[in-house]
Order: structure tokens, then sequence, then C-alpha cells
């Protein structure tokens, strides 16, 4: 048996190691999803084509005028697609470190790696699915031009920290307290119906106002719009109340993992 020299063997700093484990645990998360599948990734086109089918429908296909001038396969498009991946990013980060346990025996492996690995997945599925479901407006003969571009980027990286910090609070939170899985289901099942998704803010009575501003998603939905459809304006939704949720729930999603990352694996 021979051994390498000291001297001629591969020194990795942290940042490669963590970038290596990132990487594997993205590939097995890839193949977790979709190896299973003939057509493989095709099938994450399968649920946002199927709510822009179902709601234009509901609401009428035929109606060309839809919400406010734009034409209501669009209009649903740009609720689905900002929902769908803040309810992705939290349930794949809620569960990412119990999916995963089994591979903490290996040193290398931490928590905070599980969670990137599932982030950069559902960000590359968001944005195929995007430009995929773009081009198929496009190729149906609806008028689809995104008015700025950086804005929308600007509103999916906010909720992209917001929908993984809570989802990291969230897998704190079952961790401590098992029972809290049921409530995080129950509060999740009326998102898609507070949201924004099929409605604006200016649909819905004033009164009611002061129940809906409180969902970061139902803002981020807004925005979105506004950055994406040229004429669509929203005077109720803030860039900064987003800013805020993002920014405080990654802090305390921070301070949870420095905390108790070592109870993930222990467990």
């Amino acid at each position: 048996m021979s051994f390498q020299p000291a001297q001629y063997r591969i020194q990795r700093n942290p940042f490669q190691v963590m970038r290596d484990v990132i990487f594997a645990l993205f590939l097995r998360e890839l193949k977790t999803r979709f190896g299973a599948y003939r057509l493989g990734v095709f099938w994450a086109l399968a649920e946002p084509i199927a709510h822009v089918i179902i709601f234009s429908v509901i609401f009428g296909v035929r109606a060309r005028e839809g919400f406010g001038g734009v034409e209501t396969p669009i209009f649903i498009y740009t609720g689905i697609m900002p929902f769908l991946l803040f309810q992705n990013l939290f349930t794949k980060c809620k569960s990412a470190c119990s999916a995963n346990r089994g591979l903490f025996h290996y040193r290398y492996v931490k928590p905070i790696n599980t969670y990137c690995a599932r982030v950069i997945l559902e960000i590359g599925i968001f944005l195929f699915t995007s430009v995929s479901l773009f081009a198929l407006f496009w190729w149906a003969g609806y008028q689809v031009a995104i008015y700025d571009i950086l804005y929308c980027l600007m509103i999916v990286v906010l909720l992209t920290i917001f929908a993984t910090s809570f989802g990291m609070i969230a897998s704190f939170a079952i961790e401590f307290f098992p029972e809290s899985d049921k409530f995080l289901g129950i509060l999740m099942k009326p998102m898609m119906f507070i949201s924004g998704i099929f409605f604006t803010l200016d649909m819905i009575p004033e009164k009611y106002h002061v129940y809906l501003i409180w969902n970061p998603v139902l803002h981020a939905v807004e925005l979105f719009r506004a950055g994406f459809i040229e004429n669509f304006t929203s005077d109720h939704a803030s860039l900064w109340y987003l800013f805020c949720c993002a920014l405080v729930s990654l802090f305390i999603a921070m301070r949870l993992y420095r905390m108790h990352w070592t109870r993930m694996i222990a467990t």
C-alpha cells in the first residue's frame, strides 16, 4: 500500500468543502425529485400550468380584458409563480433536516448545507417553469412583456429570503415542539386564497384590508405584478414591509441556527 506524500495532497478550504457538499446534496435532491419519472424535470411544469388553466377557466378564459385590462391567464401567472416559490421553499426548508438526518453522521455535512441545496433547486425550478410558461403564453398569442425585470428579480430575491428563513424557523420549531407541524400545516392551507393570486387588494372592500395587509406574500405578489405588468399599480403593497419581513425572519433564522444547529445533528 502506498501513501501520497503530504506535500502533494490537495488541501481544500472550508468554502470549497461546503461548495462540494452542497453540490452533492443538490444532485441527491434532483435525483430524488425527478429521477424516478421518465419526463423528469418537465413534471415541474404540471403544477403551475394546472393552476393557470383551472383558475383561468373559473374566472373566464374568454374574457380577454381579464383583470383591469390584463388578460386572465397572465394575471393568474403573475400571482401563482411567486406563491409557488414561497410555498415550495417553505415546505422544503421546513423538512430539510429531517429528510437528510442520516447524512449528518458525515463530518462535513451540516444542516445549513441541506437548506442551501434545496433553495438552489427550488430557485432553478422556479426559473425553468417561469421562462417555459412565459414562452408558452407568447406562442399562444398573448401579449406578454416584462415591464421592469430588475424590479421583479428584486421581489423574487426578497421573497426567497423570507420563505427560506420562515422554513428554517419552522424546522427548529418542529424540532422543539413536534406538534407545531400540524399547526403550520393548518396555517398554510388558506394561504393560496389570501395571497392575491386571483384578486388584488383594490377588489377587496377596504374594511378587510386590515386583516389581509399583514400577509407578506400578498405584498410580494402585488409588487411582482407591478413590476411585470406595465399599467398595473398597487397603492397598498409596501416594498419596505416586505424587506423588513425578510430581514427580521433572516435574523431570527440565523440566530436559531447558530444556537441550536448541533441539536439537529445530535437527534
